[in-house]
């Protein structure tokens, strides 16, 4: 049987059709490709929507209420692969918002995957640590943290206004996942990003998932 769905796996890879380069300022070379029979986006060096990523999405949001969190806030929206596991995997009902700040990658989204603005969906080019600022409080019950830029973190993620800001804008009771590296050290105000946040009355929870990356699923007390 393994061998049988090994086959079918390369089969599937030689089948489909060529991968397609698309340059942007912010992300380098995007590249949409086939991995064993499934439409994924890549940087040069990480996988931004559809691979590994989604499978430590739909890990995350295990620990989190998609379904009746009401608003959802996600900052970064790749390729859609967390719109995708909300709303088939997890049932979210609520309004997303999704903030990213390259708009080629949003085009990418609409173009090759299907992610395009509707009733439940608005997808906002901009900045996220200056989007944070401008929201209302209490707005979310639910926001994924998902910034990278190829496998960089944005600087705004090592601030302590940033992560302020979100405790302002969750309502009671919601939750944050926040995914990053195993490899890579977040400190804010001289504190270990997880302690930090313990500080500021986060519930903090940490799962390693996939080998490289590190979720820290969040908590706001009601």
């Amino acid at each position: 049987m393994n061998r049988l769905l090994a086959t079918l796996r390369r089969w599937l890879n030689q089948a489909a059709p060529g991968s397609r380069r698309v340059q942007s300022v912010h992300s380098g070379m995007l590249e949409i490709t086939w991995q064993e029979g499934r439409k994924v986006l890549n940087t040069a060096h990480a996988n931004y929507s559809y691979g590994p990523l989604h499978t430590v999405m739909r890990y995350g949001l295990l620990f989190t209420e998609p379904a009746t969190a009401g608003a959802i806030l996600v900052l970064g929206l790749g390729g859609g692969s967390v719109v995708q596991v909300l709303r088939q995997e997890y049932q979210a009902a609520g309004p997303i918002t999704a903030v990213e700040l390259d708009p080629v990658v949003i085009r990418v989204a609409a173009e090759e995957f299907g992610i395009r603005p509707d009733d439940t969906l608005r997808i906002v080019c901009a900045d996220a640590f200056g989007w944070v600022a401008m929201a209302p409080a209490a707005s979310f019950g639910l926001v994924v943290v998902d910034l990278f830029i190829d496998l960089a973190l944005p600087a705004g993620l090592y601030t302590a206004a940033f992560w302020q800001q979100l405790w302002r804008l969750l309502r009671p009771g919601g939750y944050v996942v926040f995914n990053t590296l195993l490899g890579t050290e977040v400190w804010v105000e001289s504190l270990e990003v997880s302690s930090y946040l313990e500080q500021l009355g986060f519930q903090v929870k940490e799962a390693e998932v996939e080998e490289f990356n590190r979720l820290l699923i969040l908590r706001k007390p009601r």
